[in-house]
């Protein structure tokens, strides 16, 4: 895969695209779609955001969305592009070691 500008925002366009992907034309294991949902758990919890919230503030007032998406966890815990790229590849495989996946 090559991403182009390099870096950590490029990468997870990407990903977001083949989430995107994912849910308008469906898959018949749903197996991507709960990878990325357990993603997401095993990084909000390593990075000790498991129970941080993500808002909206709308006209009628405060709006709560829900869990910090694996992206949010990441760039709270790591602003700089460079290092939050190199924490997203530690974490992933991470995660795969942790469920045997390869």
């Amino acid at each position: 895969m090559h991403l182009q500008p390099a870096g950590f925002v490029t990468l997870c366009a990407f990903i977001e695209g083949y989430e995107s992907a994912l849910m308008d034309h469906g898959t018949h294991d749903h197996h991507d779609t709960l990878f990325l949902m357990h993603f997401s758990d095993f990084v909000r919890t390593v990075t000790g955001h498991e129970d941080d919230r993500v808002s909206l503030t709308t006209p009628e007032g405060i709006l709560d969305i829900g869990q910090l998406h694996w992206q949010a966890a990441i760039t709270r815990t790591e602003q700089d592009d460079g290092k939050a790229m190199a924490l997203f590849f530690d974490l992933l495989d991470r995660f795969k070691a942790s469920h045997g996946l390869r």
